[in-house]
């Protein structure tokens, strides 16, 4: 199976008609990914039951997995007001019938903040909640996973602690984690996978994959003041299709 990671209703059309089994909803994915808009996420859920309706080349109605991360920054600490904001969105997604949530927090030390995912666990029941890459900053790695586990999260979202899940050292971590925790949590490697390397982690044992699919599109520059990056991600139908038929079992 491929999680396609999204931010806009075209992209999400785009992994729709590629074939993509889930889709990460978020918004800002040149910032790694923030929590969407609750317009973007309704379009997208219409959207969603149209195609499975009208496109019969579909298996299954893709599920819709919503991002939960009210700021950019790579620290993953959030304060009592960001929590309380964030807990709030997961209030407004419950309602909307969203299949998964997807967060992450740490300590100042780089552990797992088991006091605020517990929150967010707690909140987001009976919806399971997948662990983004915070993990991949965490100190123990070990010990991370284990509280991860302990605290009720049902997916690990990693690049196995490396810029791309298909760098050596990613791919040893990896494997570890598939090997000594597939039965309690599933791991998703995510992060430079594409059509080059995406078999690799079907073959290493991996039920799924986490890929953006994307291609880089350039917006005008316009006047001399700064006003945001002139750079968007896009999710191509084309690239979807075939990360599909790689990581189809032969």
């Amino acid at each position: 199976m491929m999680e396609v990671c999204i931010d806009s209703l075209e992209s999400a059309y785009n992994a729709i008609k590629g074939g993509a089994d889930e889709l990460e909803i978020c918004s800002s994915l040149v910032e790694g990914g923030l929590t969407p808009s609750p317009g973007l996420v309704l379009e997208i859920m219409k959207l969603v039951k149209s195609q499975f309706a009208i496109d019969k080349t579909l298996m299954s109605k893709p599920k819709v997995n919503v991002m939960i991360r009210c700021r950019g920054g790579s620290d993953f600490g959030y304060s009592d007001q960001e929590m309380n904001t964030m807990l709030a969105d997961i209030e407004v997604y419950k309602s909307f019938g969203v299949d998964r949530f997807v967060f992450g927090a740490l300590t100042e030390r780089q552990e797992i903040d088991a006091t605020n995912c517990a929150r967010i666990i707690d909140k987001a029941n009976p919806i399971p909640v997948t662990f983004h890459r915070a993990f991949d900053l965490c100190v123990n790695p070990i010990k991370a996973i284990e509280d991860i586990v302990a605290l009720g999260f049902t997916r690990l979202l990693t690049s196995g602690q490396q810029i791309s899940a298909d760098n050596a050292k990613a791919v040893e971590l990896l494997t570890f984690l598939l090997k000594n925790f597939s039965s309690k949590i599933e791991i998703m490697p995510g992060a430079g996978i594409n059509c080059d390397n995406a078999r690799k982690f079907v073959d290493i044992g991996f039920n799924i994959i986490h890929s953006s699919c994307k291609r880089t599109r350039n917006l005008p520059e316009v006047g001399n003041l700064c006003m945001g990056s002139n750079v968007v991600y896009v999710t191509d139908e084309i690239i979807v299709r075939e990360m599909k038929k790689i990581i189809k079992p032969s």
